[in-house]
């Protein structure tokens, strides 16, 4: 499955709006630090391995994309 994403700074929890996911993170963006944060957000809020997320673009943006290889039903909806 690909995932778009924006990522706000902050403590709030995964939300959902027209088809995006909102993440948000305290992480810095130096030395990936904050991609590492949102991968294991992802890994949580789906409960999948964090080896099943791949970022595929936005490595340096507000906006990514990911690949999640793996989804249990019951979490994505």
């Amino acid at each position: 499955m690909i995932q778009k994403i924006t990522v706000r700074r902050g403590n709030d929890p995964i939300q959902e709006k027209e088809g995006v996911l909102i993440v948000s993170t305290t992480e810095k963006r130096e030395r990936n630090k904050a991609n590492i944060d949102i991968i294991r957000q992802l890994s949580k809020h789906y409960s999948i391995p964090q080896s099943s997320i791949r970022l595929i673009s936005g490595t340096t943006s507000s906006k990514k994309v990911v690949e999640i290889l793996e989804v249990n039903e019951s979490k994505s909806k």
